[in-house]
């Protein structure tokens, strides 16, 4: 058992080791500015009076979704045809087998994308929603647009750190959100697709008893490189999920090698 133990960790270590390099792979070229990361800022609290405008073209405040119950917060651009569409709806295919405080959370979606304006965030509202949530729930999902300044406050402040590569016209970023305690502190992180909608409704149900989550380990999808009509990662991207299975199977080669010599042992001292 010790061995077997011994031989997960390391597969474990190895794999998180990877997850940064998956996450920046194939970002650092000409014509690519920035990187993309999700760190965890636990417990610090949101730029409230940070202006948007929603999909109605209306002005905001952040504030504005808070001070009532945890919301949720997702980072994405409206032009997106990679991570972003699969991300939201993911989201929304979750909420809404929820029920209790997560089903009645708002979630906001912010573009990182300066150039998208509100009729571009209503286009992509009834895209990713109408076919997944009734009207009263879709009321409760605010997409907003608004100033590059107000984009990196806000970005900052979450610890979201994305960048933008001329030659595909497409902005790398981390796939992920995170939920807001109704007094604009981040409670929780959720990261790629792996959750359920009871995780959703247990971390909203802290998240509203002002419970802040401790970190969670990362393995990060990043928006970019990614075809959504083949449904391919293209480039280094897939170099980096190459290197991610060599690991997995060298080490499940180690643990076969570590279970034989187990086996064959009570032979030998038979003999």
């Amino acid at each position: 058992m010790k061995t077997l133990s011994l031989v997960s960790m390391s597969i474990l270590l190895a794999l998180i080791a990877a997850a940064p390099q998956a996450a920046t792979a194939g970002l650092g070229r000409v014509g690519y500015t920035g990187t993309a990361d999700f760190v965890q800022h636990l417990g610090r609290s949101v730029p409230a009076g940070l202006q948007f405008r929603d999909e109605r073209g209306n002005a905001v405040r952040l504030g504005d979704f808070l001070g009532t119950a945890p919301i949720g917060l997702i980072f994405a651009y409206y032009r997106c045809t990679n991570l972003c569409p699969m991300q939201i709806r993911n989201l929304a295919q979750r909420m809404a087998l929820t029920s209790g405080g997560a089903a009645d959370a708002q979630v906001v979606i912010v573009s990182i994308d300066p150039l998208d304006t509100p009729e571009l965030a209503d286009r992509a509202k009834h895209k990713y929603l109408d076919d997944l949530l009734p009207a009263a729930r879709a009321e409760r999902w605010h997409f907003l647009s608004g100033a590059s300044a107000e984009i990196s406050q806000l970005t900052e402040a979450m610890g979201f750190s994305y960048g933008y590569d001329e030659a595909t016209h497409q902005f790398a970023h981390p796939a992920g959100f995170a939920l807001i305690n109704a007094d604009g502190k981040i409670a929780r992180y959720f990261f790629g697709f792996d959750y359920t909608a009871a995780d959703l409704g247990q971390a909203f149900d802290a998240a509203a008893a002002q419970r802040i989550a401790s970190p969670i380990a990362r393995l990060l999808l990043v928006c970019f490189h990614y075809d959504i009509t083949t449904g391919r990662y293209t480039g280094r991207i897939l170099e980096v999920l190459r290197v991610v299975s060599t690991i997995m199977l060298l080490g499940a080669v180690a643990l076969g090698w570590s279970l034989l010599r187990r086996a064959r042992r009570p032979r030998t001292s038979e003999a």
